[in-house]
């Protein structure tokens, strides 16, 4: 018999498809990974190098 499991939240699926693409997407220091945050009203962006575990730079619109 099939069961009809309940559907997943919001915030799981997003969780899921962020794992996903994570295991195919990784920066390194020859190539690091940029990352863009957009708010309603601000930017934010990240260049980091996930082999080191840190950020190499990062800036926003929010910045003076």
């Amino acid at each position: 018999m099939r069961t009809i499991h309940a559907p997943k939240s919001r915030e799981q699926r997003r969780y899921r498809r962020k794992v996903r693409v994570r295991q195919r997407v990784a920066g390194t220091a020859e190539r690091p990974r940029l990352t863009v945050f957009r708010s309603n009203k601000h930017m934010y962006v990240q260049i980091v190098d996930d082999e080191a575990g840190t950020t190499l730079a990062s800036t926003s619109t929010k910045a003076k």
